[in-house]
């Protein structure tokens, strides 16, 4: 382990990933790892029914590896469950999902992004946006790599290097991705239109990252990280286009969610659409190994101007986005995150989409001039207030909480 001290605040902006550290690998993705790692090995051969589950990354782009993921000898319907966050919520913990991800094996190629057709032939396209379970056998050299873990993606199941992947059985594609497939709109375009046909946003991260939606001429592999962000931008950023036209929120919203040591507090007020989105991680959270907690900021103006990219917040604005198009309400939004130290590693931001969503369906846990006083009652007794006395003004004075 190296004897660099890196500041929290920037292992909070990288979360992992952007190397804003320069060291070559994160030490603390490391050091979760390695306790994920079991030395397990195979015999070349694993067969079982992809939930669908795929995963495109992005080392070595333009030649990037493409995971196909398969349960072993777990076939059918019940494979549907190995990669299900909506299905998820509420019911997994963190042991929950490292362990249903550790159970199965990642069938690694490696694939120029321009040969997407290359996916096709041996339908293994289709089958990462199927319906249903698609059966797989995949012929595999050497041992399997720990799982892997990032910040936005679901932990990508240990790999090994495939020499062929075989689809055993029919994919059943969706009727919407079926006829984007031999169109040729734009992929942002694309992506609107199957929202708007009702698929889901996981399904339209594979078919992007599969390179299924877009101008013929122009489709490429995805890697997965950027599609996730890419799908939440688009689609937020044609409901957002939306709430900008609508009448103004008449009173004060307040929501709360919580799952996997997350705490979501959500405050809609009067006036024009704006974002901020608040994170505080408190000390053994996964991602701050210091003694103090730490805070990031991102802002969303009027006209659209992020203060920086951020996924989380991508994540989390999207349900709010359909929730104001759907009340029929534009409003200023304020997003709370407090990670707490359960959250001991990170397993994709999808449960910050699914957590919000369901503190918005839930319904207002406070209306109108209680927002503020339960506003207050609520960090207080979560810890947020008494955590950072000297620094939490710049949570509260923007919340509009007097603290003393």
């Amino acid at each position: 382990m190296t004897g660099i001290r890196i500041k929290p605040e920037l292992c909070l902006v990288c979360k992992g990933y952007r190397n804003l550290c320069g060291l070559p690998r994160c030490p603390i993705l490391e050091r979760r790892l390695a306790l994920s790692r079991v030395g397990r090995y195979i015999n070349g051969h694993v067969d079982g029914s992809s939930p669908p589950s795929v995963v495109v990354g992005e080392v070595g782009y333009p030649v990037v590896k493409v995971m196909f993921n398969i349960p072993p000898n777990i076939h059918g319907i019940n494979a549907a469950y190995y990669d299900d966050p909506s299905g998820w919520w509420g019911r997994l913990s963190l042991y929950d999902i490292i362990k249903l991800r550790s159970s199965m094996v990642a069938a690694s190629m490696r694939i120029k992004v321009n040969e997407t057709q290359a996916l096709y032939d041996n339908e293994l396209a289709p089958a990462s946006v199927s319906e249903k379970p698609v059966d797989m056998e995949a012929r595999l050299k050497g041992k399997l790599t720990g799982l892997s873990i990032n910040e936005l993606l679901v932990p990508t199941p240990p790999a090994a290097t495939a020499l062929r992947i075989n689809v055993s059985s029919n994919p059943k594609v969706p009727r919407v991705i079926d006829r984007l497939i031999n169109d040729d709109a734009k992929a942002s375009d694309a992506v609107w239109e199957a929202y708007k046909g009702g698929l889901s946003v996981y399904t339209l991260i594979r078919a992007l990252s599969m390179g299924m939606l877009g101008e013929r001429r122009r489709r490429r592999l995805v890697p997965t990280r950027w599609s996730i962000t890419a799908v939440d931008s688009i689609i937020g950023g044609r409901l957002r286009g939306r709430v900008l036209s609508l009448p103004e929120l008449s009173e004060e919203l307040l929501f709360y969610g919580e799952y996997l040591g997350n705490r979501f507090i959500i405050m809609l007020r009067p006036g024009a659409y704006r974002a901020r989105w608040i994170e505080i991680w408190y000390p053994s959270s996964a991602l701050v190994t210091g003694k103090d907690a730490v805070i990031h900021v991102v802002d969303e103006d009027y006209g659209g101007r992020f203060s920086e990219m951020d996924g989380g917040f991508y994540a989390a604005r999207l349900p709010i986005l359909e929730y104001l198009n759907k009340t029929g309400r534009t409003a200023e939004v304020v997003i709370f995150r407090e990670v707490l130290p359960s959250y001991f590693v990170t397993v994709g931001n999808w449960h910050i989409r699914e957590t919000v969503r369901r503190a918005l369906e839930n319904g207002p846990i406070g209306k109108g001039t209680e927002v503020h006083e339960l506003l207050n009652r609520l960090l207080t007794y979560k810890g947020a207030l008494r955590f950072m006395p000297s620094r939490i003004s710049r949570i509260t004075d923007y919340l509009g909480v007097e603290h003393g």
